[in-house]
């Protein structure tokens, strides 16, 4: 296990913060108003990956100068857009985030101030509006549940890009694995046995601003699924394989009690889970038989589909995906 010597006070690591714009330029305007309004952080850049069809983003580009904001016409999907934001930043600490998370005041500071020696990568919670619908409190359940409050800080088996801090020299070290698409599972277990934990630290927060129908979000849920049980297959054996495929029938009530005994360590999320529960067990199973059939044919879905925003603009509904 490799782990880089502490930074030095006296010459603070150059920032980035890199962010995935998947969902409109809204949701881009409220995300950079939040890191132009940080608190107790260094100097840092700010470089923005789109997809290409998003409209209005050059609107935002124009109000917001301080922000590098690029897209490439052949990068659609999450995974190729966080490799292509990362690539494009030129600073020792990366944060990575997503144009639907709203940072909180502190948070560079915070995220900063967690690095240390034997972690290899930060990460923090990821919370939810509070007059959220119950379709997007389900939503937020199932992609978020592990980085809701309460949190402690410690190792973690996972962290999620839309709240994580990378070193660059680390990262560097498994560019292989994300320099053409950013698969997190893969990415963070190579980060994880080379370099340390994956740490989770409480006072980091974003909020996530997304809002979605419930037939959209079920068919997100069914490609993000697919694709995890895909990437998670692509390095193992063929008897490991068959095994996670003969055991994936459990899966959606093995999410909903590990959902449930996260909600039921915080009256507010229980009430919120209890208020979300019908769409929620839907959307876990598409998340399942998504994940099943990942590890049955070896491919990701043929069409990987963002749900679009309740009133997004027609430009931005079809973008592909593809976030484990």
């Amino acid at each position: 296990m490799t782990a880089l010597p502490a930074a030095n006070a006296a010459s603070p690591p150059s920032v980035a913060v890199a962010v995935v714009c998947i969902c409109g330029a809204e949701h881009l305007e409220r995300c950079l108003a939040a890191l132009k309004a940080q608190q107790g952080a260094p100097p840092f850049q700010v470089v923005v990956a789109c997809d290409p069809l998003i409209p209005g983003i050059d609107a935002v580009a124009r109000r917001h100068p301080e922000a590098r904001i690029f897209a490439n016409a052949d990068e659609r999907t999450p995974l190729e857009l966080a490799s292509a934001v990362l690539r494009a930043c030129d600073a020792e600490v990366l944060l990575l985030t997503e144009d639907h998370c709203v940072p909180r005041h502190d948070w560079v500071q915070r995220m900063l101030a967690a690095r240390a020696p034997g972690r290899a990568a930060v990460g923090g919670r990821v919370e939810i509006r509070g007059d959220a619908s119950a379709v997007n409190w389900a939503f937020y359940f199932v992609d978020f549940f592990r980085y809701a409050a309460p949190v402690s800080e410690g190792p973690s088996p996972t962290l999620t890009v839309c709240n994580v801090a990378y070193d660059r020299e680390k990262l560097d070290a498994v560019r292989d694995l994300w320099r053409v698409r950013f698969e997190e599972p893969a990415v963070h277990e190579a980060l994880r046995k080379r370099f340390g934990a994956l740490w989770l630290v409480p006072d980091s927060e974003v909020a996530m601003r997304r809002s979605v129908s419930l037939r959209a979000a079920l068919y997100e849920r069914y490609a993000f699924g697919r694709i995890f049980g895909h990437t998670r297959i692509e390095h193992v054996s063929g008897v490991r394989r068959w095994l996670y495929a003969a055991l994936a029938p459990a899966l959606p009530a093995l999410l909903l009690g590990r959902m449930t005994a996260k909600a039921l360590r915080s009256a507010a999320l229980a009430r919120a889970f209890v208020r979300c529960v019908v769409p929620l067990v839907l959307m876990v199973v598409c998340w399942s038989w998504g994940e099943w059939l990942g590890y049955l044919t070896r491919r990701p879905s043929h069409s990987l589909v963002v749900a679009p925003e309740l009133g997004a603009a027609s430009g931005s509904t079809d973008s592909s995906a593809g976030r484990a």
